[in-house]
């Protein structure tokens, strides 16, 4: 005879014995410690006792799965109620993680039945002579029931009870009680590691401001927590919006955008969203916030209800627009730097190759500048520098773009501009600087400014001096 097994949902109901009524009351006596969410190590520990008495079994445990491999699992000896001392499995160092290797035919089938969530019901003697045999006498077992526990549609681990005074034979309606008593199992790990989860999102909103969504896109609802929305409110509370509702929260700039992609996510296999976007919070003030979902979805049916958290960004923004800003700027005079201005004649003349469109490109050099830093130090020089700059700034106005390329080496580009318009501008722009000096205590610090332009245009390159 091989190991008994079977699929626990196409048991047959059998009338119920006394010993069916006996786990049955076990499972009652327990299950309230299980199902109210207080103390699940305790409830299952209770559980356990109550069925091992009630099954007058020698050992009823429970193993969990910590890892599948092609060759190898890895389980955890979790709970275990005894009748005897002499039965006391629980705390052996080869039972603490161990290591089991996938080589015997029969433990390999028997890890596969598991996993698609089937019993075993084993009479150890009336096994075929090989290692499940062995191994159950090796620990003095005469018949064994397994369950598995599931959760998620996972094989989490496996409830079972080990008789080693009687060859037990397990009917049909014990083994459907004792399922029953897996999915209390299986809710009770459900609900501690959500109160983890709950206790991690608590720990995270300490440190940031987060909230946590839902979104029904079927009903139109989206229901969110108050943490971003109201940072004013001392209690957190649960806030339900239509979806038109919630749009109108989000800037009009971002709107389109962020529907587009959420309808996209919600009709695709994709299982991950991050979006970033503007709110408005009660008090009126816009706030970045990131949204994030990690769904699990059906591929032969949509899933309209997904749920995720989004958190406020506003100074990781800041902060990147900051360091974005130190790294194209100039830190003197605040122009763009030489770095960032590359980038803008590249731009240039990929637009210039694609439509034809001509631009100047203009470099500006202080005259003497040396002698400026040797007379008057080198802190009336960059006071130099900063009101060239200036004076640049109020003539050289957008489109046009004028950067600090070196020492006192400027640089402008001007798209869209003929040779007439473009001399006109750098023409007055030299006469401003020679007509505006700079003052130092009073006195007047005068200065020149060499300009050399060219024309990028579609016939020829026009170079000239201003």
């Amino acid at each position: 005879m091989a190991i008994n097994t079977g699929d626990l949902n196409k048991l047959v109901d059998e009338k119920v014995t006394s010993l069916g009524n006996d786990i049955l009351a076990a499972i009652l006596h327990s299950a309230e410690d299980l199902m109210t969410g207080q103390g699940w190590l305790k409830g299952i520990n209770k559980l356990l006792a109550e069925l091992g008495k009630a099954t007058t079994v020698s050992r009823v445990w429970i193993f969990q799965t910590l890892d599948v491999q092609k060759d190898l699992i890895v389980q955890d000896y979790a709970f275990e109620w005894h009748s005897d001392k002499k039965y006391k499995q629980i705390g052996l160092p080869h039972f603490n993680h161990f290591k089991s290797p996938l080589i015997e035919p029969e433990y390999i089938s028997l890890i596969k039945s598991r996993q698609k969530g089937e019993y075993q019901s084993v009479v150890t003697e009336k096994l075929p002579d090989a290692w499940l045999k062995n191994h159950l006498r090796s620990q003095k077992i005469k018949s064994m029931l397994t369950i598995p526990i599931i959760i998620e549609n996972q094989w989490w681990g496996t409830l079972g009870l080990d008789d080693c005074e009687r060859e037990y034979a397990w009917t049909t309606n014990d083994i459907t009680l004792l399922r029953t008593a897996s999915y209390f199992i299986s809710s009770a790990i459900v609900r501690d590691n959500h109160r983890a989860k709950q206790h991690q999102l608590d720990i995270l909103k300490e440190n940031i401001s987060c909230s946590s969504w839902e979104l029904d896109s079927r009903r139109g609802h989206f229901w969110c927590t108050s943490e971003v929305l109201n940072p004013n409110d001392k209690l957190a509370s649960r806030q339900l919006f239509t979806f038109k509702q919630w749009l109108k929260c989000i800037h009009p700039a971002h709107r389109k955008p962020f529907l587009r992609t959420a309808k996209d996510f919600l009709t695709s296999s994709t299982p991950t969203l991050r979006y970033d976007l503007k709110i408005m919070r009660s008090d009126g003030e816009y706030r970045w916030i990131e949204v994030s979902c990690n769904a699990i979805k059906n591929e032969t049916k949509l899933n309209h209800t997904i749920a995720g958290i989004y958190w406020d960004i506003t100074q990781r923004k800041i902060d990147a627009e900051r360091l974005l800003l130190e790294a194209t700027t100039d830190s003197l005079t605040g122009l763009i730097n030489r770095r960032k201005f590359q980038g803008i004649i590249t731009a240039q003349f990929e637009q210039f190759t694609r439509d034809q469109q001509p631009f100047t490109l203009a470099m500006l050099d202080i005259d003497f500048f040396k002698k400026i830093n040797d007379q008057y130090g080198h802190n009336v020089g960059d006071s130099v520098l900063t009101h060239f700059a200036q004076l640049c700034s109020q003539l050289i106005r957008p489109p046009n773009v004028l950067a600090r390329i070196g020492g006192e080496e400027f640089a402008i580009v001007m798209p869209d501009t003929n040779q007439r318009i473009a001399q006109n501008q750098l023409e007055t722009l030299c006469r401003q600087v020679h007509q505006v000096p700079f003052i130092h205590q009073g006195k007047s610090i005068n200065y020149s400014v060499s300009i050399g332009f060219t024309i990028i245009a579609d016939t020829s390159t026009q170079a000239n001096d201003a």
